[in-house]
């Protein structure tokens, strides 16, 4: 049969708290693992609302300082009281010069009369401002509005935003102002947004039909708006989500995270889009910081435990050479294996004590057999033992006392022979021999009743020639 291999002391525990650290230590990071994963997602969730919420706050400032335009122009003529076309014109080419950021500048009144600022005459296009989308929106709310992307009456095409506002005098609506914008010039304000490196920002109207987006087919045309969901079908569980994040491939077949944001004066959406591959990027940097702190604080830790296991157990590389020469008999064998004062130093101790005592017992024994070899039933008893150990010193104490007596009943055995000896040396008389034969017989009885609880070891004798011939 094979014999196993042995195993160390040593090696058995610090295989058993090496397992124990490493299971321990990976259950941990695991679970910080799947923590931090979580908590970096929700972080990076929360850069993306941000970065979604600032990009609409800019939006909305931008619509902002268009509706602060309008309402000056409308104040204006509130103000003047005087609708004829010099004074109207004034103020709107007043505001144009001042905002050439605008594509027009314009003011219709009640009755239909048209005026725009830069000379433009739009009376050549023949269509009636009070039936355009913007005069309408104003004149019904009673308030600023944003009208969405729309082909212009005098640049068909051009597509503008507007913003318009209308204009009272008391509580009658006299007209309305209003000033546009292209869509080239609002790709330009969305281009000054500042968006992380492969992430970027689009525009939806209130109808969520695409405003800007970096992919200039999906712009608004005289001829088609497109939709969002339309062209990217994903957008419409983000737009129904009221607030969630959804991931899907883009229009370069990036994997992208969609955020977006609702402006509630103009009804228009801003949404962001940031690369899948950013959020991953941060959730594997954390994965492997979180590894690599792992598996230092590992190996920290089984070099530690290694280490302390090698010097608490050293002693033990001790013991074993001690051991055999107590188990050849070298029962003076110093025990110092161990300084330290532990367990283990305990151990040294006690069995330091234990082989004194085992040293005493053998040489009080030793002394006790030595004087009855010699003859000296005399000698003291063995003292009493502790536990097992006294049955040896009842064993040595109850043969000394047997052979001293045995002694003694040959002893008194011999001087009765010697006496019966001198008995039949002084008588002739055979009943007195015969008498005298018979205290013999009984006595050498006695003495064989006392032996008989003795087994010895059969004596041959040897023959000589002499007794051959005897014989």
């Amino acid at each position: 049969m094979k014999n196993r291999k042995r195993s160390s002391i040593r090696r058995k525990i610090t295989r058993h708290v090496i397992a124990a650290l490493v299971i321990t230590i990976t259950v941990m990071t695991v679970i910080n693992l799947v923590y931090l994963s979580r908590r970096i997602i929700e972080q990076q969730e929360t850069k993306l609302e941000l970065a979604t919420q600032m990009s609409a706050n800019e939006v909305q400032s931008w619509l902002n300082d268009m509706a602060t335009v309008t309402e000056d122009m409308a104040t204006s003529l509130t103000a003047i009281g005087d609708l004829n076309e010099a004074t109207v014109r004034a103020v709107v080419d007043r505001v144009a010069l001042n905002h050439p950021e605008f594509f027009y500048v314009y003011f219709s009144d009640y009755h239909g009369n048209m005026t725009m600022a830069r000379g433009i005459d739009f009376k050549s296009t023949g269509v009636d401002p009070r039936r355009r989308g913007w005069y309408q929106k104003a004149a019904k709310y009673g308030h600023t509005v944003v009208i969405d992307p729309y082909a212009s009456a005098t640049r068909p095409d051009v597509m503008m935003v507007t913003v318009a506002t209308p204009v009272y005098w008391g509580t009658t609506m006299v007209g309305v102002v209003a000033v546009d914008a292209d869509i080239e010039s609002i790709q330009e304000f969305m281009n000054t947004i500042d968006f992380e490196e492969g992430s970027y920002g689009f525009l939806l109207d209130s109808q969520e039909n695409i405003i800007v987006h970096p992919n200039s087919q999906y712009n608004p045309t005289s001829e088609a708006i497109v939709s969002a969901v339309e062209v990217m079908p994903e957008l419409e569980e983000v737009l129904d989500s009221k607030g969630e994040y959804i991931t899907a491939k883009d229009y370069t077949g990036t994997e992208m995270v969609y955020s977006v944001t609702k402006l509630h004066d103009s009804g228009w959406t801003v949404a962001v889009a940031y690369p899948e591959k950013g959020f991953l990027s941060h959730v594997d940097r954390g994965i492997r910081i979180s590894i690599i702190v792992a598996i230092i604080c590992a190996l920290l830790a089984v070099g530690d435990i290694t280490y302390t296991v090698r010097k608490v157990l050293k002693p033990l590389d001790k013991i074993n050479p001690a051991m055999d020469r107590i188990m050849e008999g070298d029962f003076s064998t110093p025990i110092d294996f161990a300084t330290a004062d532990d367990e283990i130093g305990d151990l040294q101790n006690k069995l330091a004590m234990t082989l004194a005592e085992l040293s005493d017992i053998i040489h009080i024994q030793q002394h006790v057999l030595s004087e009855m070899e010699q003859g000296n039933l005399a000698v003291a008893d063995m003292d009493e033992f502790p536990g097992e150990m006294n049955d040896i010193s009842m064993s040595v104490n109850s043969i000394k006392a047997r052979f001293n007596d045995m002694i003694s009943d040959i002893q008194f055995s011999a001087i009765n022979l010697q006496s019966f000896a001198m008995g039949i040396n002084e008588t002739d008389d055979i009943e007195e021999i015969k008498a005298i034969f018979e205290e013999l017989s009984a006595e050498a009885n006695a003495l064989m009743e006392k032996t008989s609880r003795f087994t010895t070891m059969p004596t041959t004798y040897e023959v000589s020639d002499e007794d051959d011939n005897w014989g």
